[in-house]
């Protein structure tokens, strides 16, 4: 059954564009996530649990997460307001989930209209950033604007192109706006879209079924050729033909051709929330919670060789920039478990979901390469707000590709 009616794609339009639209009612809530919950009994049918037994599994991860958060929050006595706002994110973000699987899984061209509204979303609500960041990233001052702005527009402009064009059309796109986001300073965004250039690539002229033996193959060849980039790219920091965006950093980094060190530098938060969860790996520090002593703070600043930096810590919380290392370091060990298999989940799924003649490829790859991306180096709020997109979306193209190789076996 199809569900192409103007209703279904101007709602998943408007569902994307209303993550936007925020009210301070526990903490920042947006439109789209009030509608979520006042929905869910329109969209989250026992029939779609029996069709998709799979979907009965994530369900119990997603109930676990939730349950150790529960239990995490009640012994160690987090405040209320902090307790809700770390279960909303949960909430928030299986709902979020299930509505968009629900409505892929019937038809999976319905994902154009989720990009077009993140799209637009970050055009009308993204948009203040100022013309004074776009010199600072051409002069190598900064690069908040293309960060944020500029390169997340273009890399879902691109996705929702690819989908139209020609894979070695799209392949060549991808590997060009990677590129060039990496030149000008954006390298995070950069090396994904790369990535997926050059993924698609590979599975689109190889010539055997995708399996998971040649799936482990192309992952293989692409840390290999992904690494000898990074070198050509740390070879020119080095010698200042670049200069955009954080190149101090891999300067500042004790070995630049280790990416380790780089994550060290470009990711602090992740490491110092590392520790938070190791001081406390039972039952967590709580969601939100604040750095009494100033121990991790100050832990900041020697990890960046006694610059402060930017902790984003105005609040005294203790800093992190990952979903799976953050509720480690705010539930514990049973929450970080949860999470784990949450994101294993997917991305196990989206591995086996590789097609060469799949007009969605390179939006798989992104998404897949996303999930893990987002997933350990970036913060809590993407686990409501990006991931559960990707979740949706290759978890109905694996749907849709068990059904291709039971077809084409029958």
């Amino acid at each position: 059954m199809k569900i192409n009616t103007m209703f279904d794609k101007i709602l998943i339009f408007c569902l994307e564009i209303g993550f936007g639209i925020t009210f301070n009612i526990i903490g920042t809530i947006s439109l789209s996530e009030i509608f979520l919950l006042g929905a869910t009994a329109l969209y989250i049918k026992r029939d779609l649990f029996v069709q998709y037994a799979a979907l009965k599994k994530i369900t119990w991860l997603y109930i676990g997460l939730l349950a150790s958060q529960i239990v995490s929050e009640l012994i160690i006595r987090n405040t209320l307001s902090n307790s809700l706002k770390g279960f909303a994110v949960t909430i928030v973000s299986y709902l979020h989930f299930v509505f968009l699987f629900s409505c892929f899984v019937k038809d999976r061209k319905l994902v154009i209209y989720a990009i077009l509204g993140f799209v637009f979303k970050e055009f009308i609500f993204s948009s203040d950033v100022g013309e004074s960041d776009l010199t600072e990233v051409v002069d190598g001052e900064g690069a908040m604007y293309l960060k944020f702005y500029l390169a997340p527009l273009l890399i879902n402009i691109a996705l929702f192109i690819s989908i139209f064009i020609s894979k070695k059309t799209a392949s060549v796109m991808c590997l060009l706006l990677g590129l060039s986001f990496i030149v000008l300073g954006a390298r995070s965004s950069g090396v994904m879209i790369l990535l997926a250039g050059l993924i698609g690539f590979i599975v689109i002229h190889t010539k055997k079924k995708v399996n998971l033996k040649t799936t482990v193959a192309i992952s293989l060849i692409t840390i290999l050729v992904g690494y000898g980039l990074f070198v050509v790219y740390v070879n020119n920091v080095l010698n200042d033909r670049i200069t955009a965006g954080n190149s101090a950093q891999l300067k500042e980094a004790s070995n630049p051709y280790n990416p380790i060190n780089l994550l060290i530098m470009g990711r602090t938060e992740i490491f110092i929330g590392w520790m938070a969860f190791m001081d406390k790996p039972l039952f967590g520090n709580g969601a939100w919670a604040t750095d009494v002593t100033g121990k991790y703070t100050a832990l900041y600043t020697v990890f960046r060789n006694g610059d402060s930096g930017d902790t984003s810590n105005e609040m005294g919380i203790i800093p992190c920039h990952s979903v799976l290392v953050g509720v480690g370091m705010q539930n514990g060990i049973f929450a970080f478990l949860c999470m784990g298999a949450i994101l294993l989940f997917f991305i196990k799924r989206g591995l086996l979901s590789f097609d060469k003649n799949d007009p969605y490829l390179f939006l798989i790859v992104y998404f897949l390469m996303s999930i893990f991306w987002n997933g350990v180096f970036s913060p809590v709020s993407h686990f409501r707000l990006t991931l559960p997109l990707w979740f949706a979306f290759i978890f109905s193209s694996s749907v849709n590709h068990k059904k291709n190789v039971v077809n084409n076996v029958s």
